[in-house]
């Protein structure tokens, strides 16, 4: 584990601020009203968290409508749970050190202390629910259900874009 990098992301999720308007009108245009809709309702941190996924994507030259949206949306399963700071870096050491019990935990009701670890293994099924709800290409819904799978060793075109985005996600 980066501790650095772990820190960088605490301290990102902890100092969020809402996006500007002009940073909004940038992420619409990747967007449908109904998914712009479940985009807004995510929490700054996770907001800001997606906008630097969709920016490091567009600054390497990727271009792809359904990657940028899935990058904008991937978390959106979130919503579902409040989650502060300190749920999440909770969740983050637990799979660190504890990945098999983590990952158990992650498997029940999103309630009590077990609640962080529910979020974190089911967000994608819950996103991937909700964009399908909001009218989002079947791309879209795939890669915001798959987005938390295990690392692809031998890609075929159409894990492509999975990659680019679990790549993009690593690095913010």
């Amino acid at each position: 584990m980066d501790v650095r990098y772990r820190l960088g992301q605490f301290w990102q999720n902890v100092t969020a601020r809402p996006l500007s308007r002009l940073e909004q009108k940038q992420i619409a245009n990747n967007l449908n009203p109904q998914e712009l809709e479940l985009f807004l309702q995510m929490s700054h941190s996770d907001q800001r968290h997606g906008y630097r996924v969709y920016q490091l994507l567009q600054k390497n030259g990727y271009t792809d409508d359904d990657l940028l949206a899935a990058a904008l949306l991937h978390d959106v399963g979130k919503v579902h749970a409040n989650l502060s700071a300190w749920d999440r870096a909770v969740a983050v050491l637990g799979e660190t050190f504890m990945p098999r019990k983590a990952k158990e935990w992650g498997e029940g009701e999103k309630s009590g202390w077990k609640r962080t670890f529910v979020v974190r293994e089911q967000h994608a099924a819950w996103g991937g629910d909700m964009a399908e709800k909001a009218g989002s290409r079947r791309a879209v819904i795939d890669l915001i259900l798959r987005h938390q799978d295990p690392k692809l060793v031998n890609n075929n075109e159409k894990d492509e874009r999975l990659v680019l985005l679990q790549w993009a996600d690593d690095q913010n």
